[in-house]
């Protein structure tokens, strides 16, 4: 059943990634065009962070509850197919991103939380970094034509478009959810029996890779596509760059989820974490040769990077989730970068009132160095032998 329910998540995935790979590029800069403030941006994501650590555990309780967790995954994607429709109405009625913000969060609350869950419940020990290798690798397969339909459709015709053809695409990834064969969790979670469950020694070991990696995700992501988009150049040259540069990464990420079960983990970890830093701070110099041709070799390093990274870690975290308690791990997951994002948006939106643009770039260096709190997973590798 295992295997059958794997199979089911990886064509979930195809679906699913085709559309996220496409509103990662357009979003950021949609709400920045339509706004014309970077702070617009960052308030679009502390604002949905805030719903999301509010519902994330009610949430959660309601879908074990009742006895069908799928149905809530499912539900999840329909407020996603929701905010698309709205985001893309939102060109010409710019209120409708208030509604759009709100359903966005819904889609984060309902979705995520049991996503993590579904895969690490059905997903082999063993075989972990194989396992998510093979994800991330489906991934980055569609990843390499979804932001370039994305930068073209956005460039030629209209954001519109690009968010229509998300919506009818991920309409697509709800029907192999309602396949899974995913029981419930007898357990329910009040917030004081979480925040007992936070303080486990082995979850909170963890706490500041977490914490860090929210801030990373705010720092490091949508700062650079604006910076790109404000500095360098077109959405179309955006799309083509990420899909491109994703489409190499590829091989190295089957290579470190083969290593991974190898168990030369701490070493990769320590390797492929300091050469993520050193990447993404390499950034910083495109504001001193904002050059297209320059902007494609560090991409190219940052898909490569970022690729190697994300499949040791994710193949950790579904590691340490199967051996520790699925369903501990992901709520101590969800609650710190729920936490940590909604702070460091935030800030951000709050900052973006008075800075101007060129201060992306010093968000960008700092963000670089949050990527160093993914080596606290060396506290838990031994629960892994």
């Amino acid at each position: 059943m295992k295997t059958r329910n794997l199979k089911l998540f990886f064509t979930h995935q195809l679906f699913f990634q085709f559309s996220d790979s496409m509103l990662a590029i357009a979003l950021p800069i949609f709400i920045y065009q339509l706004f014309n403030s970077i702070s617009a941006v960052f308030m679009f994501h502390f604002s949905w962070n805030v719903i999301h650590t509010i519902l994330v555990i009610p949430v959660f309780n309601l879908a074990m509850k009742l006895k069908n967790p799928k149905y809530f995954m499912a539900l999840g994607m329909g407020f996603y197919v929701t905010s698309l429709y709205l985001f893309g109405q939102a060109a010409e009625s710019p209120q409708l991103i208030y509604p759009a913000t709100i359903t966005f969060a819904l889609y984060i609350s309902f979705y995520w939380m049991i996503r993590h869950w579904f895969f690490s419940v059905n997903s082999s020990y063993e075989r972990m970094g194989k396992q998510v290798s093979s994800l991330a690798i489906m991934s980055m397969a569609v990843g390499f034509f979804a932001p370039i339909v994305a930068g073209g459709l956005s460039f030629f015709f209209s954001f519109n478009l690009t968010f229509i053809l998300g919506a009818f695409t991920a309409l697509f990834g709800i029907i192999p959810i309602l396949m899974f064969n995913a029981p419930h969790h007898k357990d329910t979670f009040t917030w004081k029996k979480v925040s007992k469950i936070m303080k486990q020694p082995e979850l909170k070991a963890l706490r500041p890779a977490y914490l860090l990696e929210g801030v990373n995700f705010n720092f490091g992501k949508d700062t650079w596509l604006l910076a790109f988009a404000i500095f360098v150049g077109t959405i179309l040259d955006l799309g083509i760059l990420v899909g491109a540069t994703t489409l190499i990464a590829a091989f190295l990420t089957w290579l470190m989820g083969h290593w991974f079960d190898q168990r030369k983990r701490k070493n990769i970890l320590t390797k492929v974490t300091t050469l993520r830093t050193v990447t993404i701070f390499l950034y910083t110099s495109v504001f001193f040769f904002p050059n297209l041709a320059y902007v494609w070799v560090i991409e190219s390093l940052n898909r490569l990077t970022l690729s190697m990274r994300m499949t040791v870690t994710d193949s950790y975290l579904y590691a340490l989730s199967n051996k520790i308690h699925p369903i501990h791990f992901n709520l101590n997951r969800e609650i710190l970068l729920s936490i940590s994002r909604f702070l460091s948006t935030g800030c951000m939106a709050i900052a973006f009132l008075f800075l101007p643009a060129e201060a992306l770039w010093v968000f960008l260096g700092i963000g670089a160095f949050t990527n160093l709190g993914w080596l606290t997973l060396k506290k838990v590798d031994h629960l892994l032998h």
